[in-house]
């Protein structure tokens, strides 16, 4: 049987500014979901600064994610608990150890792998505020990322500043052992203020001398690499003008497309119920915040729906597990690869490892990492 789960879609919250509503909107996605009879789990991976127990009114000790990552329990389903909402499960990182605050490459694998395997239709990670690389790498493996902001200049220059450090990351990850491109990336991201030219069409364009059989990776990276767009305490009934500046400065400035979803109505009654979000979404003051979030997910699957509702096979591999695949791919006679060269697959281990499973398979080349006895 090929190696693949049945995942459930990964939909991470980020920002790159405290306080803008990231663990609130987390909860409201999670709720709106379950109520309408997905099951979901919620991971508070705002690693050193979690929250989102208290404010499921979640009181006493709970198992978190640091007993996952010390070893002392085996696997994230295990520390899964009950909340008020059916069908809504959380994975606390209440009572986080200092020194696991960021950890290893190897543990962010091994933690997506148990996010992935957990039972749920969707698994809504809350991630921490600002560009740290366990932030950024996290919200780069979902399958979708959510930026909120407010419209204030601070918070959107934030969230500018958050997307194109999650780019920057996703693109040093891919070409990291490509040492001509590697070389390249990290010349230009330590350029700073108006001298820096990055963007993905300034890569391109370098790409065209060195190595143009890596181009189709660009244009991969270009419409897989989406974030959607929230903005909180938003005018009723417009737009803000920073927010269109936004859009435009990502388009502009580093080649992204943003994805407007929604906005969040301002209403400050909820810092009233902190201690029980869920609740206040029953009440009267709380009904205009929860039709925002059931807007903002219909947008999200109707914007999933547009690819068929087709969902990439998920194949996890190691670090070690992977190498062995690209010894596999070194292996193979240039042929096999038809249009796109070998140094493009292998790049792609890093990038879209299913694609290239299932690619090997179809060529009918098969391989033990491939299968599982299970």
């Amino acid at each position: 049987m090929i190696n693949r789960q049945t995942a459930g879609t990964i939909i991470s919250v980020g920002g790159g500014k405290g306080g803008v509503g990231k663990s609130i909107l987390s909860i409201a996605l999670g709720t709106v979901l379950a109520r309408g009879g997905s099951s979901v789990v919620l991971a508070d991976l705002d690693l050193g600064a979690a929250n989102l127990h208290t404010y499921l009114g979640i009181r006493g000790h709970t198992p978190g994610i640091a007993d996952f990552i010390l070893g002392k329990v085996p696997s994230l389903e295990s520390i899964l608990v009950e909340t008020s909402v059916p069908n809504l499960g959380l994975i606390s990182g209440a009572e986080f150890v200092p020194g696991a605050t960021n950890p290893a490459h190897w543990m962010k694998l091994k933690l997506m792998r148990h996010l992935r395997s957990l039972p749920a239709d969707y698994v809504i990670i809350d991630l921490g505020a600002g560009v740290q690389f366990n932030t950024l790498d996290f919200f780069g493996m979902s399958d979708h990322g959510i930026v909120i902001t407010a419209p204030e200049p601070g918070a959107v220059m934030n969230a500018y500043s958050f997307i194109k450090g999650a780019l920057y990351r996703k693109i040093q990850n891919i070409f990291k052992h490509h040492a001509e491109i590697a070389a390249l990336i990290e010349a230009e991201t330590r350029i700073g203020g108006s001298e820096k030219r990055f963007t993905l069409e300034w890569l391109s364009e370098r790409l065209k001398s060195t190595s143009p059989d890596l181009l189709p990776l660009i244009d991969e990276i270009a419409r897989s690499f989406t974030p959607a767009l929230v903005i909180n305490r938003a005018p009723e009934g417009q737009t803000h003008l920073l927010v269109k500046n936004l859009i435009t400065l990502c388009s502009e400035k580093i080649g992204i497309t943003l994805d407007h979803v929604g906005d969040l109505p301002d209403v400050r009654e909820i810092s009233n119920h902190l201690l029980n979000v869920p609740r206040f979404f029953d009440l009267s003051i709380g009904e205009s915040y929860h039709a925002a979030a059931q807007g903002i997910v219909n947008r999200l699957i109707k914007g999933a729906a547009k690819d068929g509702g087709r969902k990439a096979r998920i194949f996890d591999f190691s670090d070690e597990e992977r190498d062995e695949i690209i010894l596999l791919l070194d292996s193979l006679d240039e042929r096999v690869f038809s249009k796109t060269s070998k140094k493009a697959w292998k790049l792609r281990m890093f990038f879209k490892p299913s694609e290239v499973v299932g690619y090997l398979i179809s060529r009918g080349i098969t391989h033990p990492l491939f299968y599982t006895s299970a």
